[in-house]
């Protein structure tokens, strides 16, 4: 029987940087009475879960405080100091103290490769100031929340907003709702079992969850009937992807099962609840049931750093798998720090500011690679919100063109405008790339907004004839834009970077210079813009 959550428990947490304050983030907004830390575990046969209600901090001088964390528990914490450690491990997990990242980890994370070593110190000179000595690291959701929590990021329509909305709403579907006793009784606490239940097959606390975990077994032998084998293990995939829509996939799927006989009334409904949670996105609800039935493949805690990289890689996983959702609840939720997880942000990362062109060069280039993520979410972040403290740093990771549909990469202008250019690889490997410099009134620009190409065919015979990367467009020798050569187009790559340029000329007369000499032809641009 699941009880009630009515026993408080204070717990100290020393000298955490007064940066982190803003991360202790125990609620969303948008859903005010639903706690987002969420922590269930079985410690020698007790099963014990709760969540943290309320932190204060008590600033110190040395630039740290202390946060007290008031974490409320189905058990009362204070007579069992065993369970007490257990938990405040967890919170530290939650908070990301328990495995925190300090510049000492770069050495770690960059093998010693001196190149990139350098610019990661002098990034770190950056990320401090909004982090403090140390980046939060951990495992900062229970596992099978974790999978939930990740599912649920997979291309949400408006954002965070969209993610926590479906991760409320498969809990609150499928979760038993615990009451919570006394002052804290109008939030909301929804208990679904954790790793060892589903791996022992264990729900006899979970009425709501088995009916779907029956449903979806069924589904598996079904559906998920492709293999690919990767170190002798069979990952399991779908012949074909299911109908987005919801209405089609009734029709398509969970009608035809019940007609023939192969999942009851009550699984089908589960089913259709399923895609109900997962903002009726058929696709989700694979992606779920396939994180959940491959537990019983190989156990997610088996998964080293060579079996990621070769299941990542795979060209032959097939359908009903994410395999970005796959990392990044591999890497928070079950504490993998050699697992990461690739998206625009990393990609760009690593293309435009460590130099490297491929996803399995950069895998195998650095260790710690969750720990390499922190470092990249927490800039491309920075970068995303034109956070002052980044502003004038890795330009080559945002979007370049007014439609949003370029990155700039690496770049005579937005390398001039980078204050980490003299130890960036990104950098080092264009400096010598040849540049035609040419003024706009002498060419033709046609496209829309985010698709324009240079049209003037003699200017791009010359720019080829000279083997130059890229074109730099000029307005009174002002840099203003970046054309880069894609296949048989010049498309425009960098605009914004040039927005910023105002009386930064070029002296230099000649019509084709290597992205150094560019550089260098122009002004400090730091002592002439600030």
């Amino acid at each position: 029987m699941l009880e009630s959550i009515k026993y408080k428990t204070e717990f100290v947490f020393k000298d955490i940087p007064k940066q982190w304050v803003s991360r202790f983030e125990l609620y969303y907004p948008d859903l005010p009475q639903f706690p987002i830390i969420y922590i269930h575990i079985i410690e020698n046969g007790v099963r014990i879960y709760g969540f943290p209600v309320f932190v204060s901090f008590e600033l110190k001088e040395d630039n740290c405080c202390n946060a007290k964390v008031l974490f409320l528990s189905n058990i009362d914490l204070n007579i069992n100091i065993d369970l007490k450690n257990k938990i405040e491990t967890e919170l530290k997990e939650r908070f990301g103290i328990a495995n925190k990242i300090g510049v000492a980890d770069l050495s770690v994370i960059c093998r010693g490769q001196e190149e990139y070593k350098i610019f990661f110190n002098d990034l770190w000179q950056y990320v401090s100031k909004l982090y403090g000595e140390f980046i939060p690291y951990g495992r900062y959701y229970e596992e099978i929340f974790s999978i939930i929590r990740f599912v649920s990021a997979w291309q949400p329509k408006t954002g965070r907003q969209s993610e926590m909305r479906m991760l409320y709403n498969f809990l609150s579907a499928f979760g038993e709702s615990i009451p919570v006793e006394n002052e804290w009784n109008f939030l909301g606490f929804y208990l679904i079992p954790n790793y060892s239940d589903i791996k022992n097959n264990n729900y006899s606390d979970f009425p709501k969850f088995k009916i779907l975990f029956e449903a979806i077994q069924k589904i598996w032998i079904t559906y998920f009937v492709c293999e690919t084998d990767i170190e002798g293990t069979k990952i399991k995939s779908m012949k074909g992807a299911w109908p987005q829509a919801k209405d089609d996939f009734i029709n398509k799927v969970t009608r035809p099962l019940f007609q023939k006989g192969k999942i009851t009334i009550d699984e089908r409904e589960a089913v259709e609840k399923l895609v109900d949670a997962f903002n009726r996105h058929s696709w989700r609800a694979a992606f779920f049931i396939w994180s959940i039935m491959s537990i019983f493949q190989k156990d997610y805690y088996q998964w080293d750093k060579n079996f990621f990289i070769k299941f990542y890689l795979s060209k032959n996983t097939g359908v009903g798998i994410s395999e970005k959702v796959v990392a990044c609840f591999l890497q928070q939720g079950f504490k993998n720090d050699e697992v990461i997880p690739i998206d625009i942000w990393v990609q760009s990362f690593y293309e435009a500011v460590l130099g490297i062109d491929s996803k399995e060069e950069f895998f195998n280039k650095f260790d710690k690679l969750g720990k390499l993520e922190r470092i990249i979410w927490l800039s491309s972040q920075a970068n995303k919100t034109n956070i002052k403290t980044f502003f004038d740093l890795l330009w080559c990771t945002r979007y370049g063109d007014t439609g949003n549909n370029e990155l700039r990469g690496a770049n005579p202008i937005s390398c001039y405008e980078c204050k980490l250019r003299k130890s960036c690889p990104g950098y080092q490997k264009i400096s010598n790339y040849k540049v035609l410099v040419i003024d706009k009134e002498k060419l033709k620009i046609e496209g829309s907004s985010g698709g324009k190409i240079i049209k003037t065919k003699p200017i791009i015979k010359l720019a080829e004839k000279k083997d130059c990367i890229f074109i730099c467009v000029t307005e009174e020798s002002v840099p203003k834009k970046i054309f880069k050569k894609d296949g048989k187009k010049w498309k425009l790559v960098d605009e914004f970077s040039g927005y910023i340029l105002k009386n930064q000329k070029l002296n230099s007369r000649k019509n084709v210079l290597i992205v150094s000499e560019l550089i260098s032809d122009l002004p400090s641009f730091f002592n002439v813009f600030y």
